[in-house]
């Protein structure tokens, strides 16, 4: 019997033995097609048909009836042969691909394969020619079959499966039944098969898509590839014993005793039980069609989109997510939008049932807001996200069962149809639990796995990675630039919150990078928790320092807590350089009116920030605090940093001076008391200080602390630098008549003459004028004169010293001068006779020398060679060396390049 099917809203009409694997029927509208008898065919086969099938490429429909496989007229269903190799077959299976012959050309292969008893028969067709038949001899009767690939087939026996591939002969067990030590998934899987198929059965074989076959024993189905080996570690367990396997995408389809099991090929999970009782036919594709002994069904379904809202409206997200990774863009609107919608409620969803840790890496991977998670929490972490508690939601929050937040994403709406008479089989769905005690904290320990990935996202989004979504790999501006601000905002602010709840030593490390935490949030929380020191980092990080400071300084008052005292404050003001040098100059000064030896490291210490702070500065604001402060400083710069700079030399010569003052009460010094001083107190370190300052620096200037100098103290000082602006004669004065120590002023023009001989014979002469020949109306100091004759006499010129001498000076105090005078003159006399002889000794060993050279003679004879390039010399150029060897002139070049050595 021939029927004609006329399709809904003009479609044209289709024979039950041809299906338009392209038309779009599904049962939203609940059309039902228009079905008539067109013809029936009384004398197509003498028995019941048991299998029809068609080889669309030679217009032929094939029949296996009554144990023998007949082609028919695919249009007019005319008896065309039987194949009588086949007489005796219980089951056929065909297969058409398109193949690449040898020379690389595509030919349309047909294969009809027919089991026959315990052979199998292949017939095979060569772009709709027929080409050839093969035998295939087989351990036992099929039972069932499919193809799988180009040349192999699957074959299901009583008891096994095998692969057989028709073109080498070669069969292959799926399942072993010894117990064979494989390992894995396969063992798992043939234990199982052998543990259900054991009893014996009706084997089954379903090739579905993504290359796979579906092997049924019993109530089990297992997935193989097919190569054979497993896919999957679990196989789909049907509530019955399947009478026939089909597939219609992307669903797998069983007939069972009682109904008809539609089951999702992906999840396994059941979607659909259909009540038909003794059906026994099933066909595979698009349009599904279920036949018992007196009826034939069509199983049109819904639309996808009517299908997938069904199951969002169940809250069977998993199954509804699985439905559109199936399913081709085109057969649903908007499908990647729809899929994201989905998957987001599927995760809010697992959220509320307390499967966190899916439900935070369904949001992971979707990329959702972090917002839209953070607003899942309570207050305590989603802080301003929060939305409004009502009384009444305050009575529902108190049940076991929470409540929905508001602003959680709302579910695609259902567009169900109540038109279906199927009974569609639901999930039950879990309950919800409430966010509180230790559920609450592993929600909170899978939102910092969250947080932490969006934090790392964001960070290379704001900071123009190339690894970052920007292909130009620039940071991002605008308004996409505020809104990255904002989201990472959230994302540290409730990081640092989950860290306080769940492991606050997380915390420090967070805020001492680079972070976007909202100050005045997190300002209260590390308050309330006594956090001082991360708030600190928090300031810094933010550039508060200001505000970090004063937390410091109120902090380093205490006398208890991590943050007492100076030494926080000390090393957060070294760190901020010269940048924020106003602040270093301000809060600085509490540190060192409470600590002063410790307080000076923020100026002192060896860190490249300290270094860089300007050192005049630094002056002018420990003067203001103590003037020891700024003497500190001052050796510190020039000891150590070896300043050169004559400010910073004057400073502290002009520091010691004015301390020295100080001392001595107000500046006012009078000889009498200025003595007491210098006996007892700070006064005489000092002086020493000052003096070995003025005398080892060369970089002050001496006229202007000479101003500063009091006129009757000081003295020495005075005298050093008079000295060092070439006042000699006054400096002298100074030390034999204000000092009255001749020994120091003898000692004055003692290291001069060391340093420079011609101005120490000068300097020597000097002393003896400021002796004899007194500015101040002085007696002349005749002894002290005939001293420094009688002990540098010889460095001084004799005639001056005469014309120097009062005449009424007695010869014999001069005594020791003239002995030491002639003794030197002598001396030098002598050395110098020693040095023209030895000078003229020399001149005459120099001229034997060249003497005896020029009457040096080399002899060549005809047998002398050239020791460089052992040839004769001959008549040629030559060269003689000292050791009496003789070259070529050219080659003496050579030897020299060599370093040869002559001996």
């Amino acid at each position: 019997m021939v029927y004609d099917t006329k399709e809904p809203l003009g479609r044209s009409s289709l024979s039950i033995d041809w299906v338009n694997e392209h038309c779009d029927l599904v049962a939203d509208d609940n059309q039902v097609p228009e079905v008539t008898l067109a013809q029936t065919i009384k004398t197509f086969s003498k028995r019941p048909i048991e299998q029809l099938d068609i080889i669309k490429e030679i217009d032929m429909l094939v029949s296996l009836s009554d144990g023998l496989v007949s082609l028919h007229d695919l249009r007019t269903f005319e008896f065309r042969m039987a194949l009588q190799k086949t007489k005796g077959a219980n089951v056929m299976a065909i297969q058409t691909m398109v193949e690449i012959s040898q020379e690389r050309i595509p030919i349309l292969m047909t294969r009809l394969a027919v089991a026959v008893r315990k052979k199998l028969l292949v017939f095979v067709w060569k772009d709709t020619e027929f080409d050839e038949t093969k035998e295939l001899n087989l351990p036992d009767r099929i039972k069932a079959m499919a193809w799988v690939g180009t040349t192999k087939i699957c074959l299901g026996f009583s008891n096994e499966y095998c692969l057989m591939d028709v073109e080498a002969g070669q069969l292959t067990e799926l399942f072993s039944s010894t117990g064979s030590a494989e390992g894995g998934a396969m063992s798992t899987l043939t234990g199982l098969y052998n543990l259900y198929g054991a009893r014996g059965g009706k084997p089954m074989v379903t090739k579905i898509p993504n290359n796979e076959i579906l092997l049924a024993r019993d109530h089990v189905s297992i997935f193989l590839g097919l190569d054979g080996t497993p896919t999957r570690k679990v196989g789909i367990e049907w509530s019955g014993f399947p009478e026939q396997i089909g597939y219609s995408y992307p669903y797998v389809i069983a007939i069972l005793p009682k109904h008809v099991e539609v089951r999702n090929i992906q999840t396994l999970a059941l979607v659909q039980q259909i009540e038909l009782s003794g059906a026994r036919f099933l066909n595979q594709g698009k349009l599904v069609y279920v036949a018992s002994n007196s009826q034939i069904y069509r199983l049109t379904p819904f639309s996808f989109s009517t299908q997938i809202d069904q199951l969002v409206e169940k809250h069977e997200y998993e199954e509804a997510v699985s439905l559109l990774d199936q399913i081709d863009a085109v057969l649903v609107e908007n499908k990647e939008e729809k899929l994201k919608t989905i998957r987001t409620a599927y995760a809010h969803d697992l959220f509320l049932k307390g499967e966190y840790d899916t439900a935070l890496t369904v949001f992971q991977e979707l990329g959702t807001s972090p917002a839209q998670v953070i607003r899942l929490y309570p207050e305590m972490i989603s802080g301003s996200l929060a939305m409004p508690v009502s009384k009444e939601d305050e009575e529902d929050s108190a049940s076991v069962t929470p409540r929905r937040r508001e602003g959680e994403m709302e579910r695609p709406g259902s567009r169900t149809s109540n038109r279906s008479r199927a009974t569609v089989a639901t999930t039950k769905s879990g309950k919800e639990v409430a966010l509180a005690g230790q559920n609450l904290h592993d929600a909170v320990t899978y939102l910092i796995r969250f947080l932490t990935d969006r934090r790392q996202k964001l960070s290379k989004k704001l900071n123009g990675s190339p690894r970052s979504s920007q292909k130009s790999g620039q940071p991002v501006e605008g308004k996409e630039q505020e809104d990255a601000l904002y989201q990472a905002s959230l994302v540290d602010t409730a990081l640092l919150k989950a860290y306080m709840m769940t492991n606050d030593a997380l915390v420090g490390p967070l805020l001492r990078v680079q972070n976007h935490c909202d100050v005045q949030e997190c300002k209260t929380i590390l308050m309330d928790r006594k956090k001082y020191k991360e708030l600190v980092d928090l300031y810094n990080c933010k550039g508060l320092h200001a505000q970090a400071l004063d937390l410091l300084e109120t902090l380093g008052q205490q006398t208890e807590g991590p943050l007492r005292g100076v030494m926080p404050t000390i090393r957060y003001l070294q760190r901020l350089g010269q940048s924020q040098f106003d602040l270093v100059l301000k809060y600085s000064r509490w540190v060192l009116q409470k600590d002063p030896v410790s307080g000076m490291d923020i100026f002192m210490d060896d860190l490249a920030e300290v270094e860089t702070f300007p050192r005049d500065q630094v002056v002018s604001h420990l003067e203001s605090i103590s003037s020891d402060l700024a003497i500190q400083y001052l050796e510190y710069i020039l000891e150590e940093l070896h300043d050169k700079l004559p400010y910073f030399h004057n400073k502290l010569a002009i520091a010691y001076l004015d301390k020295i003052k100080l001392e001595a009460g107000q500046g006012k010094m009078a000889r009498d008391a200025f003595i007491t001083l210098s006996d007892s107190g700070k006064i005489p370190a000092l002086r020493a200080r000052l003096l070995a300052f003025l005398t080892e620096s060369g970089y002050y200037r001496a006229e202007k602390i000479l101003s500063r100098l009091p006129l009757d103290d000081l003295f020495e000082e005075r005298a050093v630098l008079l000295s060092r602006i070439g006042q000699h004669d006054q400096a002298l004065d100074i030390y034999v008549y204000k000092l009255q120590n001749y020994a120091m002023a003898e000692g004055y023009c003692t290291n001069i003459y060391r340093e420079d001989a011609d101005k120490g014979e000068k300097m020597y002469l000097t002393l003896l004028r400021v002796y004899l020949q007194p500015s101040h109306q002085q007696q002349p100091l005749l002894e002290p004169a005939l001293d420094l004759l009688a002990h540098h006499g010889s460095h001084i010129n004799a005639s001056q010293v005469l014309s120097l001498l009062p005449q009424s000076t007695h010869l014999h105090g001069l005594f020791p001068f003239f002995e030491k005078y002639i003794r030197t003159s002598n001396r030098n006399r002598n050395m110098d006779m020693m040095v023209k002889n030895l000078l003229k000794a020399e001149q005459l060993q120099v001229e034997e020398q060249l003497a005896f050279y020029r009457t040096r003679a080399v002899k060549i004879t005809d047998d002398r060679m050239c020791p460089q390039c052992n040839k004769r010399i001959g008549n040629s150029v030559f060269a003689v060396f000292p050791n009496g060897v003789v070259v070529h002139y050219s080659c003496k070049e050579k030897i020299e390049q060599t370093q040869w050595k002559l001996l």
